[in-house]
């Protein structure tokens, strides 16, 4: 007892080191008490123990080392100083706590290292567990492997880089202790969790049973992508967004998580340092007479460039010799060889063989008169993978001389390399002046006398429009004729753009696409649907021989406003008569106060304007400027909002001007404070344009996407316009997207599709069924039947929205028109243009043209 008054008069620091571990136990629980009652993370207690913390892990007693872990996790988790133990601390984890016998002193170990994660000092962290991957006791490899994978199932790949935990795996699988090889399958396995695909080519050195038990446990995983559980204190935000929504019930991933990322398995390879490796009479052998001896220099060469991922260096040399064999040799072995070690080496450096790709690009033009199809085949794939690494703009002039070259065997690869090139190309990397540069000497290759050098081309000009549109293509084809303008949009139509992202942001439909006039409602008539509309027909200003005009008079038609897109110096001048330069550099300020202000100034300017005196486009592209409709203050966003609505009631919008905003209030539709304003926008462009336009990029940008509550809010508010406006939205595109949302896994994306059917099937009847048997399984056709069930007997409602202006007026008491067929469906009679009856089931309800024998 004597004892024991002794230290217990003692001051907690001073207990915290004693040689009593009763003492010690004692300092401890003060400490954790001391630590969790501070209200000030900078507090001067937190200092007097800095120098001690380290001690607490290493503690001899059992007992006493779990109460330490308990002081030294409230210390990291209140002290602002905590990060400068980390080291020293993390590393006595790993040698004295994760070997322990007692699981709640491993679990505590492990719960302080996640809490270092959460104040950003992973690289440490990890750093000290990768170093105990190599102990020599089982216990502690198998525990920091454990280690390793809860870091990484509850922060995420982003934060606990994978690439150094992967270089440990064959240690790990190769280890002699079971624990540690099924810790290390458990590892991986999360790993695939996160990306997928990308590290498969990390594990093809394991055994073949490892695989093979591994591919079984891949299969057996869920397609979700796996969420961030544990965060930074950074990441505080993210954090309470994700609490907020799990507390509602829900399961949707953040609008900043919501695009699956693609993780390249490039990143996770580890480069290697070729140019060391080279034999040192290479460049002697590779000059030699015997083509045996270049050939045995190639082969070593070959296995080396076979390196998925190469260390950067000074290849200028080795690159020389190697293009030298390409364009110079005689034998097409070798030639062959040196190509794919150019593809090789293409694909190892990527980027980092940007400085070479010009000069292969052109020695490989010229070699394409080669006629060996072995040469050929790859030189293809030679060419391809250099220009990757490079633009398209840096090889144009050689592409440009190649397409002039006396040799058709030339011209035609050349022509198709650009076609291949161009499936890479955005707007944006494919601008005008450089696609005037490349379609004037193909538009002159399409005349050429050998059938491949044409098709080579029409493929070239035909992929090159599917990147621009036809609309921005058709100044630079002149005065094609009918026959090469089809092998052209052949091609247009087949092409397969490897950026798909273009599609959302592509300029509005060309102004020769017929544009369906607004039908109004009478009592016995089904609402006419955008899809009837074909050229000729609906679209044609004159009414079919014999027809009378309904009520005396006959309508006026309409077509919505196009224009041309203005440059961006044109913009910026027209802006800048509106707003002071101090005012519009505002408008992108990192302050939100200061985009406020600007805002509310620049919408009492376009307010204060006569309606004829707004020009729309300028409005809409100011307002677009970054942060644009991705605005994340509220308060700014809804004054853009509500201005873009003024635009669209107030002037003449056209779809050149809608399709710069689109995108982004699609992305922002799931926005719970400004959501219901963008659906409003929406409707409110449908209203200036057409819904038809409006829908299509609506629904396309929402499907480019992979947040299923995107689409799902997408969904809903087209199945609202669809109520406003009438039926008049390309069906069979809508269609297609529902398939897909019929499949999702998502309720809330399901339920919002068999919606929209229940509507549509109000104005289209059973014919709308139709266009989804056979593509869905038997259990979904179910759901459609029974959402049909449901309004199969409801009339679809008079539509209250359309085009703001020129809308034609018809009277209430007009006859009936002596050129409708009229068709039953239960109780109602539908009236349809003899001239279309045929053109609609076609274009709209039997896409293969086939006529329905019912109707």
């Amino acid at each position: 007892m004597a004892d024991d008054s002794e230290w217990l008069k003692l001051p907690t620091h001073e207990k915290c080191v004693h040689k009593t571990w009763r003492a010690r136990v004692a300092g401890f629980d003060e400490a954790t008490k001391l630590f969790t009652s501070q209200t000030d993370e900078k507090s001067s207690e937190f200092s007097k123990y800095l120098g001690l913390i380290k001690k607490f892990v290493t503690d001899s007693n059992a007992i006493a080392q779990e109460k330490a872990l308990d002081a030294v996790l409230a210390f990291v988790e209140n002290a602002a100083v905590a990060g400068k133990s980390v080291g020293e601390v993390v590393s006595g984890i790993v040698s004295k706590c994760l070997n322990s016998s007692r699981a709640k002193t491993k679990e505590k170990a492990i719960e302080i290292l996640m809490v270092y994660i959460e104040i950003e000092k992973q690289e440490i962290v990890l750093e000290e567990l990768l170093k105990g991957l190599s102990d020599k006791q089982p216990k502690i490899v198998a525990a920091c492997t454990l280690t390793l994978r809860n870091a990484i199932s509850t922060f995420g790949n982003k934060i606990i880089p994978l690439k150094p935990v992967i270089k440990q795996l064959q240690r790990l699988f190769d280890h002699r202790e079971k624990v540690v090889r099924e810790e290390a399958k458990l590892l991986v396995i999360e790993m695939y969790r996160w990306v997928r695909e990308a590290i498969k080519p990390q594990l093809t050195k394991l055994k073949p049973v490892q695989l093979t038990e591994l591919e079984g446990e891949f299969a057996n995983l869920e397609t979700g992508k796996p969420k961030q559980t544990w965060f930074l204190r950074s990441q505080q935000d993210l954090k309470a967004k994700a609490e907020e929504k799990q507390a509602a019930g829900e399961n949707i991933e953040d609008d900043d998580e919501e695009e699956v990322e693609v993780v390249d398995p490039y990143e996770l390879m580890s480069a290697v340092e070729i140019l060391s490796k080279l034999p040192k009479d290479f460049y002697d052998k590779i000059e030699a007479k015997k083509w045996q001896e270049r050939k045995e220099a190639l082969d070593v060469v070959k296995k080396l460039t076979e390196n998925p991922k190469i260390q950067p260096g000074d290849f200028g040399d080795f690159i020389r010799v190697i293009i030298k064999v390409v364009g110079k040799d005689t034998n097409v072995m070798l030639v062959t060889q040196a190509a794919r070690i150019l593809e090789d080496l293409a694909k190892g450096l990527r980027k980092n063989f940007q400085p070479y790709a010009r000069q292969c690009v052109k020695t490989i033009l010229e070699k394409f008169k080669e006629k060996e199809v072995s040469v050929v085949s790859a030189l293809r794939d030679a060419i391809d993978a250099v220009c990757i690494t490079t633009t398209i703009e840096a090889v144009s002039e050689d592409c440009v001389t190649s397409l002039e070259n006396k040799n058709p065997q030339i011209k035609a690869e050349t022509a198709l390399v650009l076609a291949r090139s161009f499936t890479r190309c955005t707007p944006a990397t494919l601008p005008k002046k450089l696609l005037k540069k490349l379609c004037t000497p193909l538009v002159k290759t399409m005349s050429d006398t050998v059938p491949d050098v044409r098709e080579a081309s029409y493929q070239a000009l035909g992929t090159a429009m599917k990147v621009v549109t036809e609309k921005n293509m058709a100044p630079y084809l002149g005065d094609v004729d009918s026959i090469k303008e089809a092998k052209i949009k052949e091609y247009y139509d087949k092409a397969e753009l490897l950026n798909m992202k273009v599609k959302a942001t592509a300029p509005s439909a060309p102004a020769s696409a017929p544009v369906p006039k607004p039908v109004t409602k009478k009592p016995n008539e089904r609402p006419q649907t955008a899809g009837s509309s074909r050229p000729g027909t609906a679209g044609n200003n004159k009414k079919p021989a014999g027809a009378k005009p309904k009520g005396g008079k006959k309508p006026t038609d309409f077509t919505v406003a196009e224009e041309r897109i203005l440059s961006d110096e044109a913009v910026e001048e027209k802006a800048a008569h509106l707003l002071t330069a101090e005012s519009l550099t505002q408008l992108a300020s990192a302050n939100w106060k200061e985009r406020l202000a600007s805002m509310e100034m620049f919408s009492e300017v376009i307010k204060a304007k006569a309606k004829e005196e707004i020009e729309a486009q300028v409005v809409v592209r100011v307002l677009n400027r970054k942060p644009g409709l991705k605005d994340t203050s509220f308060r700014v966003m809804k004054i853009r909002l509500d201005l873009l609505a003024y635009v669209a009631q107030n002037s003449v919008l056209t779809n050149t001007s809608v399709n710069f905003v689109l995108t982004d209030m699609v992305h922002g539709i799931i926005n719970a404070k400004n959501g219901s304003g963008i659906k409003e926008c929406l409707s409110l462009f449908a209203e200036a344009t057409s819904l038809e336009h409006i829908s299509q990029q609506v629904i396309n940008a929402a499907f480019l996407r992979k947040s299923p509550q995107c689409r799902s809010e997408s969904i809903n508010w087209l199945t609202q316009a669809v109520l406003e406006f009438g039926c008049k939205v390309n069906v069979k595109f809508v269609s297609e997207k529902l398939e897909i949302a019929l499949t999702s896994k998502n309720v809330a994306l399901r339920t919002s599709a068999l919606t929209l059917i229940g509507v549509l099937y109000m104005y289209m009847g059973p014919q709308l069924r139709a266009l989804f048997e056979g593509e869905e399984k038997a259990a979904l056709l179910q759901q459609i039947d029974q959402e049909i069930e449901k309004i199969k007997d409801e009339e679809p409602p008079a539509p209250s929205r359309g085009l703001k202006a020129n809308q034609p007026q018809t009277s209430d008491k007009e006859e009936p028109d002596k050129d409708l067929l009229y068709v039953r469906r239960g109780g109602r009679v539908y009236g349809l243009k003899w001239d279309l009856l045929q053109n609609a089931i076609q274009s709209v309800w039997s896409p293969d043209g086939d006529t329905d024998p019912s109707v």
